[in-house]
């Protein structure tokens, strides 16, 4: 995922094998998508974002077909988000991607990862089982129609720490960083984090059951939907 594997220091922790070897799939979809930025040619710097896809592609075959939106879905989302295709490009190679359900698994996994990965370095405590993770992510969709991440803006005056990602003196906010508001008894949590100019979430964390789970109730009595959470751990919501 990093380029030229400078990973941000302080981000190794303790895990089972499932965690540490079991996800590789999942990084391997991360790595990809996370250097995906419309904004700045900056996610192959490294030159290792070709063979990424190409590994993505066996390991997922169809993958980025699905990826592409059909040629009236594409003309409406362009319309939609003022992107006129250069000479010679169709609309399709031009415009917004859709999202799979494999690529969104692979957000989901990251996601729980970090969430529990920051909670221990935090808190010094492994995150239980008992506890409820949700998280709501958006891609850079977002910045191209709103000129902003929503979600951010909304938690913009929370509280919270956003520590420096570093690795060996260099500063690696341009590819992730990360805010954490922690409850002052340490089990209740927000955390923000942005991957380069590719996509973003929010997760809300509480380690006991509880509050979360009423909330998600009472937003899908209200709406008739699942949304806008993916539930990532929780023993009592599906």
């Amino acid at each position: 995922m990093f380029q030229f594997r400078h990973w941000p220091e302080g981000f190794e922790f303790p895990a089972c094998s499932d965690c540490n070897q079991g996800t590789d799939d999942h990084d391997l979809l991360i790595s990809v998508f996370a250097r995906m930025n419309p904004f700045a040619q900056t996610g192959d710097e490294d030159g290792k974002l070709h063979g990424l896809m190409k590994l993505a592609n066996m390991q997922y075959p169809g993958l980025f077909q699905k990826m592409l939106p059909s040629a009236s879905e594409a003309r409406r989302h362009n319309r939609e988000f003022g992107i006129t295709p250069a000479a010679g490009q169709t609309h399709q190679e031009t415009g917004v991607v859709r999202v799979p359900h494999e690529l969104h698994d692979a957000v989901c996994v990251l996601g729980t990862k970090l969430a529990k990965g920051v909670f221990y370095r935090e808190t010094g405590q492994v995150f239980p089982d008992q506890g409820c993770l949700l998280m709501n992510w958006f891609t850079n969709a977002d910045l191209v129609r709103n000129g902003k991440y929503v979600v951010f803006d909304l938690l913009k005056d929370v509280a919270g720490d956003a520590p420096p990602t570093i690795r060996t003196g260099k500063y690696l906010g341009d590819q992730f960083e990360y805010k954490l508001s922690l409850a002052p008894e340490r089990n209740v949590f927000i955390l923000q984090a942005r991957f380069g100019g590719a996509f973003g979430f929010a997760i809300f964390g509480r380690a006991v059951v509880g509050l979360l789970e009423s909330s998600i109730i009472r937003l899908r009595e209200q709406s008739a939907k699942s949304g806008p959470f993916a539930v990532l751990q929780s023993p009592t919501l599906g």
